[in-house]
Order: C-alpha cells, then structure tokens, then sequence
C-alpha cells in the first residue's frame, strides 16, 4: 500500500493512491486547487489559505485534509492548473519554436501573477510542469548543438524573471532622489539609463534572443 506523502500529486498523475476512509470525496485535488487558483488570482498567494479554500467550495477546513496534505502540496497543485497543458507550439524553425514557446509560458504567468511568487524548493512534482518542458524539448527537435533540457530550465527561469520585473513595476514610481543620486555616482549608467527598459515582456524577448543567438 502507498504512503500518504504526496498522495494528492500522485492521483495527478494518474497513480493509485490510498483510499481515505468515510465516505466518498465530494471534490478531486483538481478541484480544490482550481477554487485556490481563482483565490490566488483575486487576492495574490498570500490571501490563499487552506480555510479559505475550505469555505469557497464550500466544506470544512478539516475536509480540505482529505484532499491535500499541507498548503505546500495545494501550491504544487494550484501551479499545476494555472499553467495549464501546454498548447501547439507555432513556428518554422526551432529558434522561432522558442520564442513561441517562452511567450506561451509568460503569458500563463501574466494571468496567473502570483506564480512568480511561488518558489522552487524541489524539482518539479507536476505533470504539465514536464508536458512544458516535454514540448519545448519537441519544439528544438534532434539538434546536437543545443542541450534542449537546459535550455528548457533557462527559459523558465527568464519567464519567472521577467514576470516577477513586471509584477514589481506595475505602478511603481522611482523616487526622485534616487534617481539624481544614481546620475551623480555612476554616470554612465546614468546615461544608459534614458533608455526605456520598463516593457518587462519586451526585456524578455530580448533575452530571450541573446539566449538564442549564443547557441550559434
């Protein structure tokens, strides 16, 4: 018989896991995680708790335990459903493939902006997590010059970057004093600094494409 650690990722996967005594569930882990999800999204990670789930499908904060194990194990199954499978990935070559795919991704994190706050202590636990990489992966095909699983990490990791920029700047206003100080100390930052670099999705594309360009 399975032990009880990670049982609600292991039913997402599709694997048999023990059967809870009592009656039979109302709700699957998936459901739980997608009322988290709409949770998350009205209110940031923090405002996600397991009574708040509890009372939003409308169960006991205890009952939510029949389902998943920690709000650790509800935060792999909300990442899990807010990326979502990934979709077709578009493009006549592997580098466009890329930039398809990285652009797919970062807009899973513009509609779900708490996923940047969400932190990697493992490696990943969720089946979509590995259809992303799986696709991506695909999308680079049998290139002996490109290490497509690195690659893979080092987008996502651009994608959490670069959503996290975006998150930071959306309505934020640098302090006048800041910025003359900075003018003052390094001058030539402050001279590159004109340029405008504020479109976090613009910063990554170019990221994305010196990525790119460095694989020959």
């Amino acid at each position: 018989m399975h032990s009880q650690e990670d049982r609600a990722l292991r039913q997402l996967w599709g694997l048999e896991v023990a059967v809870a005594r009592g009656p039979k569930a109302r709700w699957s882990p998936a459901q739980v995680a997608a009322a988290a999800v709409e949770l998350a999204d009205e209110a940031g990670l923090d405002g996600v708790s397991l009574g708040k789930v509890a009372e939003r499908v409308g169960m006991t904060t205890t009952g939510v335990y029949r389902y998943v194990d920690s709000k650790a194990e509800l935060v792999e199954l909300m990442v899990d459903a807010a990326i979502g499978d990934p979709p077709a990935i578009p493009g006549t070559d592997w580098r466009e493939r890329c930039r398809a795919w990285t652009a797919l991704l970062a807009d899973r994190y513009a509609r779900h902006p708490w996923l940047c706050e969400v932190t990697p202590t493992r490696m990943p636990t969720q089946p979509r997590a590995y259809a992303w990489i799986e696709a991506l992966l695909d999308a680079v095909g049998d290139r002996p010059e490109v290490d497509a699983l690195r690659l893979a990490l080092l987008l996502d990791s651009l994608v959490r970057t670069y959503a996290s920029l975006e998150n930071g700047l959306r309505g934020a206003e640098p302090a006048p004093w800041l910025a003359a100080a900075v003018a003052e100390r390094y001058p030539r930052l402050a001279a590159a600094a004109v340029q405008d670099v504020s479109d976090a999705g613009r910063e990554l594309e170019f990221a994305v494409d010196a990525v790119l360009a460095g694989l020959g």
